[in-house]
């Protein structure tokens, strides 16, 4: 059996939301409750972070010309296609994975913009490099950045 550990310094946004929404590891205690989520989980497909984030939007801004009502009948756009789907109630779900998100480590959340660490190169220098590389005749400057872009197996 081996050990391992997850533990990047910095994770780009895309792979934030890739991250699972059950059970992560920049959640505070206490941020599941089984009976709660039960229906995010079955009803609503809720499997990663970008899920929570789908399914918590409707609360924040309008959902094409009808705009969310916090109320158990809603009638926006979003709230039937999630009650045709067998919720019933749209709302409070939406409520639950909005605070979800709001419990995840900014580490981990994508919704938190990382502070700047002055280490990723430029967009010119990102460009010159790659001219570099493709010409094979001049240096390539260091790329120090500790952003993490992609998982690797």
């Amino acid at each position: 059996m081996q050990q391992i550990s997850f533990a990047p310094l910095k994770l780009a946004k895309e792979l934030k939301t890739q991250l699972p929404a059950w059970w992560h590891l920049g959640a505070a205690p206490r941020t599941y409750n089984k009976t709660k989520n039960k229906c995010l989980q079955k009803t609503h497909s809720v499997n990663k972070i970008k899920d929570l984030i789908e399914t918590s939007k409707r609360l924040d801004r309008p959902n094409g010309n009808e705009q969310h009502s916090q109320r158990k009948n809603c009638a926006c756009p979003a709230c039937k296609i999630d009650r045709r789907k067998g919720c019933l109630n749209p709302h409070k779900c939406a409520q639950i994975a909005k605070s979800i998100l709001q419990k995840i480590s900014p580490k981990f959340n994508p919704l938190v913009s990382p502070n700047k660490d002055n280490l990723t190169l430029t967009h010119r220098r990102k460009e010159k490099n790659q001219r570099a590389f493709t010409n094979r005749h001049n240096e390539i400057i260091f790329d120090p950045s500790i952003t993490t872009k992609k998982l690797t197996s």
